[in-house]
């Protein structure tokens, strides 16, 4: 390998890394928000709130809260 292919490959791997980094924040980020929204649904729920309440509320459609109940 030259060392032109060398310094650009160094180059690179530097900026896919910084882009891993970034794409890892932000699935983190994601991660949290979505875990605190069930956290909240999940309390609302316990407290007594109905799935229709609890969207009403937030302003979000039944289904997402259902969902979101679902998955995490």
């Amino acid at each position: 390998m030259c060392e032109a292919e060398k310094r650009w490959l160094e180059v690179k791997s530097k900026e896919w890394k910084a882009e891993g980094i970034e794409l890892g924040i932000k699935q983190g980020i994601e991660q949290g928000i979505a875990l605190n929204r069930f956290e909240v649904y999940q309390t609302m729920l316990n407290k007594g709130f109905s799935v229709k309440k609890i969207a009403s509320i937030f302003s979000v459609s039944e289904e997402s809260i259902k969902k979101l109940l679902m998955t995490v």
